[in-house]
């Protein structure tokens, strides 16, 4: 049986088509249900000139139990596309558009009309709402993703000291020395309003000698107030008292000591015509020691003493 070579040359270009067909078929459907959906995803949005867009919001986000969480999801060129809010370990979804789809009411989505917020709420969060979640956008052929990662901490729990106050200061000052005194009070979670000072049931203020200065530490919850009172004297002994109006009260005992009199020791009167510098007298030269004239006069009897004894020994031995 022979063939024609016209009608073998159209059976070769029939095989050859076949062929090609098949080899063709094959790779779209390797495209699309292999690894390269992505690409004719790709493709596809590169024919769509106005693709859903993220606009910058936290993607990070820490809040305190208790608090209302708010995780923010802004989209530019929705169209009519839908947002879903998922958590990441969980396929399921929160929120789509609008509706709750999970039996808990503390889940919400907050959108107002013309804006490009989809916002979920979490109201009196707890440390189990911490996680990542999804905000994404619905497509034909795949979801756009945007995740904010929520942290929730426990609330730091509030400071329960007690208030106090305190007087502190030299409880000893010399007369004339400056007496000084500090008093701190503390408040349980404020400081006091201030602090007023007392001495002998009377409330002391400013003057000429005593000087009142107050300074107050919010991070300490703390007053402190300083009194001052110049050169010191014998009246300003006693007990000296400060408060707060909230009835904290405290006192410290002063005391003005006097040694510039106590241990002065009394000079006994010496008159004008003794030498305190010779030291004590003792008899038989007590005369020098005495004034100027008086050592004169002792010298001079002295000479003529020794005058008169050497005369009458001279005249003694020329008349023998």
């Amino acid at each position: 049986m022979t063939y024609e070579p016209q009608y073998l040359y159209i059976c070769v270009v029939t095989i050859v088509f076949v062929c090609q067909s098949v080899v063709s078929i094959a790779k779209f459907e390797d495209y699309t249900n292999g690894d390269h959906s992505e690409e004719l995803d790709t493709l596809y949005d590169r024919k769509n000139h106005f693709l859903p867009t993220f606009l910058p919001t936290p993607s990070n986000i820490t809040y305190n139990r208790g608090e209302e969480a708010v995780l923010q999801c802004a989209i530019e060129n929705r169209g009519t596309r839908t947002i879903v809010w998922r958590r990441a370990s969980d396929p399921n979804p929160l929120t789509i558009g609008m509706d709750t789809y999970i039996g808990d009411s503390r889940f919400k989505v907050i959108h107002k009309k013309h804006s490009l917020e989809w916002n979920l709420h979490i109201s009196d969060v707890t440390p189990e709402d911490s996680g990542v979640y999804e905000c994404q956008v619905s497509a034909k052929r795949r979801h756009i993703r945007q995740n904010v990662m929520l942290t929730v901490q426990e609330a730091p729990e509030k400071s329960t000291s007690k208030p106090e106050i305190s007087i502190h200061g030299t409880l000893f000052v010399e007369r004339g020395d400056t007496l000084r005194l500090t008093c701190n009070a503390t408040g349980s979670e404020y400081p006091p309003d201030a602090i007023d000072w007392f001495k002998d049931g009377d409330k002391i203020k400013n003057n000429d000698r005593v000087t009142l200065s107050s300074d107050v530490s919010l991070s300490d919850r703390t007053i402190s107030s300083t009194l001052s009172i110049k050169r010191g004297n014998m009246t300003d002994a006693g007990t000296y008292i400060c408060r707060t109006p909230g009835n904290l009260v405290t006192s410290a005992k002063v005391n003005i000591l006097n040694t510039g009199t106590n241990n002065e020791k009394r000079v006994p009167f010496i008159p004008e015509s003794v030498d305190m510098t010779a030291g004590p007298s003792r008899s038989g030269n007590s005369c020098l020691r005495g004034s100027e004239p008086s050592r004169r006069l002792l010298l001079a009897m002295i000479l003529l003493t020794i005058v008169c004894f050497r005369g009458k020994n001279f005249i003694s031995k020329h008349s023998s």
